[in-house]
């Protein structure tokens, strides 16, 4: 298979390849070959049917989240790359697309970002509710049989 890997092929040449008999997708710059796969695919074939028609299936991807059981299952569909693919984002220091490993999920590369802090108002605005809900507790059970 690491023959089979190292296969460069023109986005024409995957272009072919969107039917149900046959069906390739690109993700990350690498060409999967997933036409035994559409059957068992959890949301179907038709989501890889459209994502192979489409040409580029890397937003569509990431925009899932796939578990980390599904990204290790792609390194057994992975046939070739696609000839002089750029990344979107050539900006990144790590980008995903250009190791023979397949791209990680979503949930694999954690938040990088720093915790916004709690305000005065994620304090008050639950007692708010609190307040306001007794007071229709009261008013229901003591107010309007009064009258």
């Amino acid at each position: 298979m690491a023959a089979e890997a190292k296969k460069l092929f023109s986005p024409s040449d995957v272009a072919l390849h969107a039917s149900r008999k046959d069906c390739w997708v690109v993700i990350h710059g690498k060409v999967y070959d997933v036409t035994k796969f559409l059957e068992d695919h959890p949301g179907g074939e038709d989501v890889l049917l459209h994502a192979s028609a489409s040409g580029d299936a890397t937003e569509a991807f990431e925009e899932v989240g796939h578990s980390t059981s599904a990204i290790s299952m792609m390194g057994s569909y992975l046939i070739g790359s696609i000839e002089g693919y750029v990344p979107p984002s050539a900006s990144k220091a790590t980008d995903v697309g250009s190791s023979d490993t397949p791209p990680k999920s979503r949930a694999m590369q954690g938040n990088k970002d720093a915790p916004t802090p709690n305000t005065f108002l994620d304090f008050l605005l639950p007692l708010f509710v609190l307040g306001l809900a007794f007071a229709a507790w009261y008013y229901l059970t003591f107010v309007s049989k009064g009258n």
